[in-house]
């Protein structure tokens, strides 16, 4: 029996990446405050390289892709990343991450 755990490729989608520059920016600019952006940035990083080995770790949510996967909710400080599990080509999909008030089932 291998004991060698897999290992998944993470994807962010374009709508993850432009939601990351923006809440970036709102708290570096806006709140004036980059030391806390950057601390965010680095732990929303390493969750989701956490992923790479245990991308099941979190709870499954109320709501599906196109694809019909299950969307996965992971919570980093105030924010909500969610992401979905491609079994066949063993990669997670990062789709989006979200302010924590917001209502993120409907978005």
């Amino acid at each position: 029996m291998d004991s060698k755990k897999e290992i998944y490729e993470i994807e962010f989608t374009e709508d993850c990446r432009d939601e990351i520059k923006e809440i970036y920016k709102y708290i570096s600019k806006n709140l004036d405050a980059q030391v806390a952006a950057r601390n965010l940035m680095k732990k929303m990083r390493d969750s989701v390289m956490n992923l790479k080995e245990n991308p099941e770790i979190y709870m499954k949510i109320e709501r599906k892709d196109k694809n019909k996967r299950d969307f996965r909710r992971l919570i980093v400080n105030n924010y909500v990343i969610l992401y979905t599990i491609d079994e066949e080509r063993k990669t997670v999909y990062i789709s989006h991450m979200y302010y924590g008030k917001k209502n993120y089932l409907f978005s």
